[in-house]
């Protein structure tokens, strides 16, 4: 049987909240033989009270990674709708899986509920704190730090708090209760307690952050954790198993909230009824800052090694960094964009990884077109393109249909796979994307994106300075091209035309101009009109340019006059150049069926560019030469 593949959309791809969601969810399809892709951005939702709005560019280009999900190779989704910056993209992502009768699964995002959804609870949290310290440690003389006065997330573990107390007895004394304004006053709430001259035999924190802070400053006053003093915190962080002594908390169920997602999307699979909403209950962490756990004093070189390799680490990254952008100065094709992404791929232990961008971003510059240079946002093309492959044979430059994700077949191998996607965009671009496959969920989420992100700028000003080539060259075109023909006009000929006459002077050689005229121009313009003299004009164009060599300046001078100026010795075959202008007309005239003959009188002359003062001077005797032609030709009309 086919293998089912999963789709997770996620932004903010942190350890502290989204990644352990995503361990969970990973874990579980890897038990029940399901592909795990995983669409994630790079910018985290402004933080509460933060006063920082995104970009729209910023929004625009993350959010159009959820946009190259395949929705015929996709079986469920999980959607962490409480990451996302962008409500729209739930009920889009959530729109097109129901056309495709695909289950959906919100995680922890009550404001945007779907058909099915995953709520990490923590309503009775602080009362598993609390009454720990009172059942199990028989404490009484509790206090409590809260965030914000009036934050819902502070007053609901404060009425925790409250209702614990209560039950067994105990006074809820408003002296006991500070906000620390999460960290910013924690140090001023734990000293006012500290000086009241009534000691707590425990500070429950409602934040690990502040709970920290906490410690932070009872062990700076010579208390003693937890003999002294016990601490707990809330929100199980990464820091409280690090801080010493590590520190109790309590913290919303991630890991079992992304494996319970998986299981009700199997379920739906295996047609079971399923809840509408699932609440997932918190869980407590029981460390050393409660005396539960014994406190090791942790051995200096052990500390040691720990700084060190953290510091080797961010010093070998930052090293990288710097490599990559002095680097990009001396960039002259696109793939040199991406040389120094297998350190990288490495420093964050992927195991394969690939670098995708859009087929119409990698267009060489001469393939561009006006659209392409003025345009508003531009999404994801039909195909990609591979620029770069880790841990995999992919070729540079191999296409394939966007649809497919990446250049190679990971879907349909003997084992299940779970593979990432991340964006790269750059003003009103979006470039492509990442694609990884990753060893594992902890780690260096910031740095993935420090990195990423520049990648995306340095791409981004590598193809915008391509666009800007080209309009410098269509701006310089306008100023010295002629409109209909695409010639040079006068200031091409001063401009191209004397760069070709010093060319010839330092190489001792000749410099020959030869002057066209179009004969009979006014009787077809009188006769037929101006669009028929243009086109006299446009096809003479064509003639000399087509006979002419590739290193000629080409150039209309006036109405009915040409001009070229040709550096070498072309003395023995100019007369063949001539013959070949006047055939390409004959054969055009014998098949245009047109009322009207094109035709062109040609004169040229040849001087030793060491002699020339000019082009002009040159040009005058080549234009006397050619109304020689023009008479003579006019008197075998006559005869």
């Amino acid at each position: 049987m086919k293998r089912k593949n999963i789709a997770v959309c996620v932004t903010g791809y942190n350890w502290e909240y989204e990644s352990r969601v995503v361990m969970g969810i990973n874990d579980k399809c890897a038990e029940l033989d399901i592909n795990l892709l995983i669409f994630a951005t790079l910018t985290q939702r402004p933080s509460l009270n933060m006063n920082r709005v995104l970009p729209e560019s910023v929004v625009r280009g993350e959010e159009e990674i959820f946009r190259l999900i395949n929705y015929d190779v996709i079986d469920g989704i999980i959607i962490l709708g409480d990451s996302l910056i962008e409500e729209k993209i739930i009920y889009e992502v959530a729109g097109k899986a129901s056309e495709k009768n695909i289950p959906v699964v919100n995680v922890n995002d009550p404001p945007h509920k779907l058909f099915r959804n995953v709520i990490l609870s923590d309503k009775n949290a602080m009362e598993y704190v609390v009454r720990h310290l009172v059942e199990d440690h028989g404490l009484t003389k509790i206090n409590f730090i809260g965030g914000f006065p009036g934050n819902l997330q502070t007053e609901e573990r404060l009425a925790g708090y409250k209702k614990v107390l209560t039950e067994h007895n105990i006074p809820i004394e408003e002296s006991r209760i500070a906000y620390g304004e999460f960290w910013k006053k924690a140090r001023e709430c734990t000293e006012q307690f500290i000086s009241s001259g009534d000691i707590p035999q425990a500070i429950v924190c409602a934040s690990d952050t502040m709970a920290i802070f906490c410690m932070d400053h009872l062990q700076e006053k010579g208390f003693r954790i937890p003999e002294d003093i016990i601490v707990t915190g809330f929100d199980g962080i990464g820091d409280c198993e690090k801080y010493s002594p590590t520190l109790t908390s309590v913290r919303r169920s991630f890991v079992r909230a992304g494996s319970t997602a998986v299981e009700i999307i199997s379920d739906i699979w295996n047609g079971k009824q399923t809840e509408e909403i699932v609440e997932i209950d918190s869980e407590m962490v029981i460390m050393q800052s409660c005396s539960c756990v014994a406190r090791e004093k942790k051995q200096t070189y052990d500390f040691m090694n720990d700084n060190y390799n953290y510091e080797n680490d961010s010093k070998g990254f930052d090293v990288d960094i710097h490599y990559m952008n002095t680097d990009f100065a001396a960039v002259t094709e696109a793939p040199a964009l991406f040389d120094k992404s297998a350190s990288f791929a490495n420093f964050f232990k992927l195991k394969r990884m690939f670098i995708c961008l859009c087929s119409n971003i990698v267009k060489e510059t001469s393939e561009l077109n006006k659209e392409d240079i003025i345009s508003s946002f531009i999404g994801i093309s039909d195909t990609m393109v591979n620029m770069f492959s880790f841990g995999s044979e992919v070729p540079v430059g191999r296409n394939f249909p966007s649809a497919e994700l990446v250049p190679e077949d990971i879907l349909n191998g003997e084992k299940p796979v779970t593979f990432a996607f991340s964006p790269m965009y750059f003003k009103d671009s979006f470039l492509g994307y990442i694609a990884y496959e990753p060893s594992g969920f902890k780690g260096y989420g910031n740095l993935f994106a420090t990195w990423l992100m520049i990648l995306s700028n340095n791409t981004g000003c590598f193809f915008m300075n391509q666009k800007l080539e080209l309009v410098v060259k269509q701006l310089e075109d306008l100023y010295v091209r002629d409109p209909l023909t695409g010639l040079f006009n006068r200031r091409g000929m001063s401009k191209f035309g004397v760069k070709l006459l010093e060319k010839a002077k330092k190489e001792d050689s000749y410099i020959i101009v030869v002057c066209s005229d179009i004969d009979n121009l006014k009787p077809i313009n009188d006769l037929y009109g101006h669009e028929a003299g243009d086109n006299a004009i446009l096809r003479t164009a064509m003639a000399i340019s087509k006979a002419m060599p590739a290193n000629s300046v080409n150039v209309r001078t006036g109405g009915d006059e040409f001009c070229s100026v040709l550096s070498g010795c072309y003395d023995n075959n100019m007369q063949e150049i001539i013959d070949r202008i006047e055939k390409d007309l004959e054969e055009y005239n014998s098949t245009s069926d047109l009322p009207y003959k094109v035709g062109c009188s040609c004169g040229f002359y040849r001087m030793k560019a060491s002699e020339a003062d000019s082009i002009e001077q040159i040009a005058a005797f080549a234009d006397e030469e050619m109304y020689k032609v023009k008479t003579r030709k006019k008197a075998m009309r006559k005869m």
